[in-house]
C-alpha cells in the first residue's frame, strides 16, 4: 500500500518574509524548473529531466496567505489524479520552520515508490531554499540593506 503523506520541516534562519520571497519570487535559485505566480487559481508548471527524458509536471496554486502559506495541486500525465502540497512558514523567533506536506498519493494513484522520491526531493528543495535565503541576507548586508 502507498503512503498517503509526506511531511517535512527545515528551519530556515531568517523571518518569514525573506523566506517568502525566495519562496515565490526567487525560485531560479532554489527550483530552477518550477514556475508559476502565487496567485491563487494561477497555473503551475515544473519541468525536470530523468534518465535523459524531458518530463512535466502541471498543477494549478490553490491558496495564497503571505507571508504564511502557499497551497498548490499538481499531477503528471501518468496519475489518475492530482496531488495536494502545503507550504507553511511558522515564525520561531529569529527562524521561520517551513514545513511541506504533500498528500493524496492513493487518490492520484501514483507508484508506491512515490512518496519517498518526494520526501527526498522535498529535503533536497528546502536545502536549496534554505541556501537561497542565506546568499540573498549575506547579500543585502554587503550592500548595507536590512
Amino acid at each position: 500500500m502507498t503512503a498517503d503523506r509526506v511531511t517535512i520541516s527545515l528551519p530556515i534562519p531568517a523571518a518569514p518574509e525573506s523566506v517568502w520571497q525566495a519562496l515565490t519570487l526567487a525560485r531560479s535559485a532554489w527550483w530552477p524548473g518550477m514556475d508559476f505566480e502565487a496567485s491563487p487559481g494561477a497555473p503551475l508548471h515544473e519541468t525536470w529531466t530523468e534518465d535523459g527524458v524531458t518530463r512535466h509536471a502541471r498543477g494549478v496554486v490553490t491558496a495564497v496567505e503571505p507571508p504564511l502559506l502557499l497551497a498548490f495541486d499538481w499531477t503528471e500525465p501518468s496519475w489518475s489524479g492530482h496531488l495536494s502540497v502545503e507550504v507553511r512558514l511558522i515564525p520561531d523567533g529569529e527562524s521561520t520552520e517551513v514545513t511541506i506536506t504533500e498528500q493524496g498519493f492513493q487518490r492520484a494513484g501514483t507508484p508506491p515508490t512515490l512518496p519517498a522520491q518526494h520526501e527526498a526531493g522535498w529535503h533536497q528543495h528546502l536545502r536549496q531554499l534554505s541556501e537561497a535565503v542565506q546568499s540573498d541576507l549575506r547579500a543585502c548586508a554587503g550592500r548595507g540593506s536590512p
